[in-house]
């Protein structure tokens, strides 16, 4: 495992050209495709915590996303000659997560795996405590609830705080269609929790 400091001397050796311009993404992807594996590397300290942050958002629990994350660098990296917009290696990367979560939150669903989709904790007077639970675990069961498009579209949207157009690059829907969901999602979690916010 790398420290902290080894990271960092990684990233800044591999993301400087001779004439101090910023490698892009095609530029290592192009490198990766020519046989140095130490530019794949420096693709996935710059993605990863992007990635693992999306499939958290999907409703996965720490270790799987972690599992999932890993799975779709792997897959990227196998898969990486088919990358048709290397400057996009995010994005494309990102659709083989979102392909590998979904595929694993169908299969949980049929076999009744239980996914937590559950916010950190705050520490403070039980009182609140207890309150800030029992607002989670109402929130959490509203998400739920949601039609897996406009979940995903309303945790991308709030949880990630992306743009709509990075929405419609990751899902491969239109700008106007993700608009739609995170706006029919809103609709149906104010219907579902509108009674918690009304004196």
């Amino acid at each position: 495992m790398k420290t902290v400091a080894q990271v960092a001397a990684i990233e800044r050796g591999a993301l400087r050209l001779n004439a101090g311009s910023e490698v892009t993404d095609a530029m290592l992807v192009a490198k990766v495709l020519n046989g140095d594996r130490a530019a794949f590397e420096v693709l996935v300290l710059r993605h990863q915590a992007a990635l693992f942050r999306r499939a958290r958002w999907m409703g996965l629990e720490d270790d799987i996303a972690a599992d999932m994350v890993q799975d779709a660098l792997i897959k990227a990296y196998q898969n990486l000659s088919n990358c048709r917009e290397p400057d996009r290696f995010y994005a494309w990367a990102g659709q083989i997560l979102r392909n590998s979560c979904l595929d694993f939150l169908k299969s949980a669903a049929r076999r009744g795996v239980a996914l937590s989709a559950s916010l950190p904790a705050e520490s403070g007077n039980p009182e609140q405590q207890h309150e800030q639970s029992t607002l989670r675990e109402q929130l959490k069961q509203a998400l739920a609830a949601l039609p897996e498009e406009h979940r995903e579209a309303f945790l991308m949207k709030h949880g990630e705080d992306l743009s709509y157009e990075e929405m419609a690059e990751l899902t491969g829907a239109s700008i106007s269609a993700m608009k739609m969901r995170v706006h029919r999602a809103r609709e149906l979690l104010r219907a579902q929790l509108g009674s918690l916010f009304t004196p």
